[in-house]
């Protein structure tokens, strides 16, 4: 891994001048790496030609390697990015008409085990660290340009290993690395045990993505495994606490799932659970996972669901799936790469 990567920014300088190397050369090497987009020590051409033969050898800035790719008719890329263990995750590039977004991993393989997703098929390999994770905006930025939001929705549960994505968010937003305003980040999660409460004592203006995915807790705990001990009401508080905390609302997530939870019944239920709440609906339409028998409903059962929901008063959104022909389900290159060998 890159040491490197896995300290604040803002302790670049004091990590070079542990090394004899004046303080403002980690201040400039910072520069390089988050603002004007470097990869490798030799990019960092006002860097003195032996501080970056040393740096080379001794710490690589990026430890991975960008592998397969796989593209969409809309734009979006999907990255397969292999560390040096040769664990590898996925990272998205997304084009819109507001700019462009990346979506990054923080974990290979999850523990959730979502009945209908491809990530946790394979269960938990391991946790990334902050500067893996940071590792994958640094290479979909050098293939594709600058991004201009971020979304922590890739493999895995940012709220299972919340400590680095946090650190790793640190980074995107400090005024010495990517200079992000935090409203231009989400971090979506399932938020196990303990997630919520840290992320509002944490207290950046970060969108919470919450997903939600049902609407009684029997129903959640048989798609969502990994919060079977958690009920649905307790989530919600506290993921009002976190508006309480940063002012921002948030918004919960929901996959529709054809004959599972998309009934306009279920559609009245979720209107029910977030009435009065500051929370925003992102209905999502099931992107198909091979060897799982799930199925995306009819665009226009999508549509009544939503209705359903707007004419109650909820600010709703009926996603449309970038990627739908670029292995669009998370996980699924990662996974047909490993089954090629």
């Amino acid at each position: 891994m890159s040491q490197l990567l896995n300290l604040p920014p803002a302790e670049w300088p004091a990590w070079f001048k542990e090394r004899g190397v004046p303080a403002f050369q980690g201040r400039n090497a910072a520069r390089w790496v988050f603002q004007r987009g470097a990869t490798d020590w030799q990019d960092m051409t006002d860097l003195p030609a032996g501080l970056r033969d040393d740096l080379a050898l001794d710490a690589p800035l990026l430890s991975s390697t960008a592998e397969t790719e796989s593209g969409a008719k809309d734009g979006a890329v999907k990255t397969l990015i292999r560390y040096p263990d040769g664990a590898s995750v996925e990272a998205v590039h997304m084009p819109g008409t507001a700019g462009h977004t990346i979506c990054l991993s923080t974990q290979v393989g999850c523990p959730v085990k979502c009945q209908f997703c491809a990530s946790g098929l394979d269960g938990l390999e391991r946790n990334l660290t902050a500067g893996e994770i940071l590792e994958q905006a640094l290479w979909l930025r050098h293939r594709y340009g600058s991004f201009d939001r971020v979304v922590v929705m890739g493999m895995g549960d940012a709220g299972f290993n919340l400590d680095a994505t946090l650190q790793a968010l640190d980074a995107l937003m400090a005024p010495e690395g990517f200079g992000m305003a935090a409203r231009r980040l989400t971090l979506s999660t399932v938020a196990p045990a303990g997630c919520l409460p840290q992320f509002a004592a944490w207290g950046r203006q970060v969108k919470l993505a919450l997903s939600l995915h049902a609407t009684t807790d029997a129903l959640r705990h048989e798609l969502i495994p990994g919060v079977a001990k958690r009920s649905i009401a307790e989530t919600l508080r506290e993921a009002d606490a976190v508006f309480e905390a940063t002012g921002r609302e948030y918004t919960v997530e929901y996959v529709l799932l054809a004959g599972v939870n998309d009934s306009l019944s279920q559609a009245d239920e979720l209107r029910r659970l977030l009435h009065g709440r500051r929370c925003f609906v992102n209905l999502i339409p099931y992107n198909p996972v091979s060897g799982l028998g799930f199925r995306r409903p009819e665009g226009s059962h999508c549509q009544a669901f939503a209705d359903l929901l707007e004419k109650s008063g909820l600010p709703v959104k009926l996603r449309l799936s970038l990627g739908r022909s670029a292995d669009a389900a998370c996980g699924q290159l990662r996974r047909r790469k490993a089954e090629q060998g």
